[in-house]
């Protein structure tokens, strides 16, 4: 019997719109009832991940930022983080900043921005005269970088990858509409961020063994989840190599594919 299931976000648990449909909220609740876990673990900032949380019916666990941080709803206590280090948040910003992209910075605060033209939701506007002064103060969990551009959006990965690979990786690489705008970003986090390592903690913390664990997902930063638990399944719209990663392959995202794992396997 399976004690807990991680679920991704964005296009996995959410559907094209970003919404969650009720097949899939009922399902959860059918699986918490069965004494099941029903944690959320996502790329998203805590504020919005949190959102989507309590709007699933989820669990009081929290992983977000890729797993650079684990968060306890109920006590609203930050459990566990993975930071980007000190010496390359400044450096990383400093560098990329005069190719004319915009950076969005994870704190276990919320997330901040140093462009106002891209700011959505809850995030905080950051002026580049403080950029300096707010990574020395701030524990950044992970910086996505932004352009219009999906070519100054490469580039910057292979010279990362060359120049800082050895601090810091991309998780990974998408496109959004912000405010009307299409752009392309990357998601940086210190080298031993993951989502599966993030799992692995808070099983140990929960003493649950992670092979009664299930992990659902559909992008590359989700493989480190199929590779951690005992029972890995990729959605049917997911990336060819994470079902290839996936003991198995459920419906997409869109057919409700979250609520047939959880009718079937809890």
């Amino acid at each position: 019997m399976y004690k807990a299931v991680f679920l991704d976000l964005d296009g996995t648990l959410l559907d094209e719109e970003k919404n969650i449909s009720k097949e899939n909220k009922d399902a959860i609740k059918y699986a918490r009832s069965k004494g099941a876990y029903v944690c959320i673990c996502t790329g998203r900032q805590i504020n919005i991940a949190n959102g989507f949380k309590e709007e699933a019916g989820a669990d009081r666990y929290l992983i977000f930022s890729n797993g650079a941080g684990i968060y306890d709803c109920e006590e609203k206590q930050v459990l566990y983080t993975s930071l980007v280090p000190k010496e390359i948040g400044y450096r990383l910003h400093n560098y990329v900043i005069q190719k004319g992209v915009f950076i969005r910075v994870d704190t276990k605060y919320g997330r901040y921005i140093n462009n106002e033209k891209y700011k959505v939701n809850t995030e905080v506007v950051f002026n580049e005269s403080e950029a300096q002064y707010f990574y020395e103060e701030n524990e950044v969990l992970q910086i996505s970088i932004g352009s219009e551009s999906e070519e100054i959006i490469d580039s910057i990965s292979e010279e990362i990858k060359i120049k800082m690979g050895n601090l810091v990786k991309i998780e990974n690489r998408y496109s959004l509409n912000l405010n009307g705008h299409t752009v392309w970003l990357i998601n940086v986090i210190n080298k031993s961020t993951s989502k599966g390592n993030a799992i692995n903690g808070l099983c140990k913390y929960l003493k649950m063994d992670v092979n009664d664990v299930i992990a659902c997902g559909d992008d590359l930063n989700d493989i480190s989840m199929m590779k951690t638990v005992g029972l890995g399944i990729a959605m049917g719209n997911a990336l060819d190599v994470v079902k290839n990663e996936a003991k198995e392959v459920t419906k997409t995202n869109v057919e409700n594919g979250v609520a047939y794992v959880l009718l079937n396997k809890f």
